[in-house]
């Protein structure tokens, strides 16, 4: 446990004295997550919710921006 970082969201403490780092497996768990989102943004046929969607698939994309490459990938 170790590896675990910190977090009061009531306190809003943010640990940025460690670059932002993510395992192999989450950082695939979380393209899978990113890729089924896009899917599902592209195929929905109301264009206000897609709007909507977009603006998550774009901040999740900013996300995995921050871990690429994830720790431990050679």
């Amino acid at each position: 446990m170790g590896d675990v970082i910190p977090f009061d969201p009531l306190t809003s403490i943010v640990r940025d004295d460690e670059t932002p780092h993510i395992d192999s497996y989450s950082f695939a768990l979380l393209v899978g997550v990113f890729n089924d989102l896009t899917a599902f943004r592209d195929s929905e046929p109301n264009r206000e919710r897609a709007v909507l969607m977009r603006k998550t698939t774009t901040k999740l994309n900013a996300v995995l921006a921050r871990f690429e490459p994830p720790q431990g990938a050679a």
